[in-house]
């Protein structure tokens, strides 16, 4: 059996489910290119599972996880992922190589960066399409991000806005909030484009040292967009009284 388990953003919100996987599991691998803990070390997750991880980046998963994925057919094979497990396409492409291996599979969820957006003081159900702020690099300026965040904003959804990871580089680069509105920012200057956004920033979520910001000045002053992560944007769409309230009272 190949076993796709979400293991939180912290070792503690492992789940009684996945751990009596995990612990019965012929071979235990983590996917680490996509996201990280906001709070604990793997050491700590380790001595929690009772067992040792084979860590694997972006091309063992993408092109080397082939022979591992096999051997699911006589063991049991688990591949952690951060947060949730289905959130990277990458995965989905496993389960759907699995199903043409005739390799049977199970999803176990885990805790991600979606179910803590509420603590924004914004309705969870008013959220649209959720983007990817990517790095802007020479002669690579993807903006197909920014027209999606135009379509929620249209319609008065909010949009979550998760942030480049570049894990795989020595030193490895995680994109923070002023980086990521700087980002969009410079496409609106570039279409002269005047939009009255504001900005939510969620750093190092379910972690003790989270932070709630409201407000890009705010997010531009803090200190912690340097040194807690990973992190998020929320931009809020259209904010009714009560979610105006809420902000209010908790960001404030």
């Amino acid at each position: 059996m190949f076993y796709l388990i979400g293991i939180g953003l912290k070792p503690k919100q492992l789940t009684i489910e996945a751990l009596e996987i995990i612990k019965n599991s012929d071979q235990v691998f983590l996917e680490n290119y996509t996201s990280e803990y906001s709070q604990g070390l793997l050491q700590e997750f380790e001595s929690l599972i009772e067992r040792k991880i084979k860590v694997l980046g972006r091309e063992e998963i993408e092109t080397g996880f082939e022979s591992a994925l096999l051997s699911a057919k006589k063991n049991n094979i688990c591949l952690l992922i951060f947060g949730n497990a289905l959130t990277a396409t990458t995965h989905v492409q496993l389960l759907l190589d699995a199903k043409e291996k005739n390799i049977k599979y199970k999803i176990i969820p885990g805790i991600s960066i979606t179910n803590t957006i509420a603590e924004s003081g914004l309705d969870e159900y008013k959220f649209g399409r959720t983007i990817t702020i990517c790095y802007h690099e020479k002669d690579f300026e993807p903006e197909t991000f920014y027209d999606q965040l135009k379509q929620n904003q249209k319609i008065g959804l909010h949009t979550l806005c998760l942030l480049d990871i570049k894990k795989d580089e020595k030193p490895k680069r995680l994109m923070n909030c002023k980086e990521g509105i700087e980002i969009l920012e410079k496409i609106m200057n570039k279409r002269k484009e005047k939009q009255d956004l504001e900005y939510i920033a969620l750093i190092g979520m379910s972690g003790d040292k989270q932070k709630i910001i409201f407000g890009k000045e705010k997010i531009f002053q803090s200190e912690d967009i340097k040194n807690i992560f990973p992190q998020t944007i929320i931009i809020p769409g259209k904010i009714n009284e009560k979610e105006n309230e809420t902000i209010k009272k908790l960001l404030n």
